[in-house]
């Protein structure tokens, strides 16, 4: 891949992996950060990206990969912590207490669960639209849907 070429496909999408690390990581430096990591990544290995999706599929489904990594980095766990009880302490503990379960939950969760976690619940997406993202079939993300929830179910009670 080119200079021109990724700087091509930043000017189309990078708009839209920033949106994505914003949302995930609740945080501007992080999320332009992770945006770098994620064109990085991409110029370092471009035969990566393999053609089977488009590369606004491809480039949203890295920003999510980078952002639950960057959260799962010790040091910024331990920050992340530190925002949540500040916030808890702001807010009611009946907010503050879901948010952590989950903040919880998602840490625990290897980085496919996650991020299916996240594509099921936060993004809201159908079977048919994280299946494209996964690479798989629809039946298999409904497998993957019902194993994540009696992992989640165990981790909750």
């Amino acid at each position: 891949m080119t200079a021109g070429e990724l700087d091509k496909l930043y000017r189309e999408h990078g708009h839209a992996v920033l949106r994505r690390a914003r949302r995930l990581l609740r945080d501007d430096e992080d999320a332009r950060d992770v945006v770098q990591d994620v064109y990085l990544e991409l110029l370092r290995n471009a035969d990566r990206f393999e053609g089977r999706s488009g590369i606004a599929t491809y480039l949203y489904a890295a920003a999510t990969h980078a952002c639950l990594n960057r959260l799962r980095d010790g040091k910024n766990r331990r920050r992340l912590l530190e925002i949540r009880t500040a916030a808890g302490a702001r807010s009611t503990s009946a907010q503050a207490e879901p948010q952590t379960l989950a903040t919880q939950i998602l840490q625990a969760l290897d980085a496919d669960d996650a991020a299916l976690a996240v594509y099921l619940y936060c993004d809201e997406l159908t079977h048919d639209e994280i299946a494209e993202l996964f690479g798989c079939s629809r039946r298999h993300v409904g497998d993957l849907a019902m194993r994540l929830r009696r992992r989640i179910m165990e981790r909750a009670a």
